[in-house]
C-alpha cells in the first residue's frame, strides 16, 4: 500500500538506510513522485490486483504511471508461468499506457523487464543493458518481443548460444545447464 511504503521511506531516512525496491508495489502510482526523489524501484504486476484487500486498490496503469513520474519501473511475476512471458507482461502495461495517453517508447517498456531490475537489484553497472564490458543475455525474437505471436528463436546466455529454433538446438534446464558449466570450469 502507498502509505506502508511512504513510512518505510521515513523510516529509511530516520534511521540512515536506503530502500532500493518496494515489491508487490500495487499501489505505487499514488506515490510516484516520492518514489522518484528517493530512487526507488517499483516491481510490480501488469495486471493482477485485487486478490486480497491490500490490492484491492491496483490499476492496469500502475507501472506506466510510475515510469511516467520518472520513478523505476518494474514488470515482475510470482507465477513460473509468468515469468516466461515479461515481454506481454510488459506490452500490457505498455498498452494501458499508451490507451491513457502517455508517451512511452517501447525502449522504455523495455527496460521494466531489463535494466531496471538490475538496478533495483544494484547489478547495474554489470548487467541489465548491451553495452561493451557489461554481461548480457541475448534473445532474439522471431517478431516485435512485446507481440503474443513472437517466438525466442535465438538465446545466447554468457556468450553462447543455448537455443536455436534454425538449428534445433533445444533448450536445457537450470540444472543441466549448470551441470554443463561445471565440466566447462574443470
Amino acid at each position: 500500500r502507498a502509505d506502508e511504503m511512504a513510512q518505510i521511506i521515513d523510516l529509511s531516512k530516520e534511521f540512515g538506510y536506503q530502500v532500493t525496491a518496494f515489491h508487490h508495489a500495487v499501489e505505487a502510482y499514488k506515490i510516484p513522485d516520492l518514489l522518484a526523489e528517493n530512487n526507488i524501484c517499483s516491481a510490480m504486476w501488469a495486471d493482477w490486483w485485487q486478490f486480497k484487500l491490500e490490492s484491492f486498490d491496483g490499476i492496469q496503469e500502475n507501472i506506466p504511471l510510475v515510469h511516467s513520474a520518472g520513478a523505476c519501473a518494474i514488470v515482475h511475476s510470482d507465477s513460473a508461468i509468468g515469468i516466461q512471458r515479461l515481454n506481454q507482461e510488459a506490452a500490457k502495461a505498455l498498452a494501458a499506457g499508451l490507451r491513457l495517453g502517455l508517451a512511452i517508447s517501447r525502449a522504455e517498456a523495455m527496460t521494466w523487464i531489463t535494466g531496471n531490475a538490475a538496478k533495483a537489484l544494484g547489478i547495474d553497472h554489470k548487467t541489465g543493458t548491451l553495452h561493451s564490458g557489461k554481461m548480457a543475455d541475448l534473445v532474439i525474437w522471431s517478431h516485435d518481443p512485446f507481440s503474443v505471436y513472437a517466438r525466442a528463436e535465438k538465446v545466447f546466455i554468457d556468450g553462447v548460444l543455448r537455443l536455436d529454433i534454425d538449428k534445433g538446438l533445444k533448450p536445457v534446464s537450470d540444472f543441466e545447464l549448470g551441470l554443463r558449466m561445471q565440466d566447462a570450469q574443470s
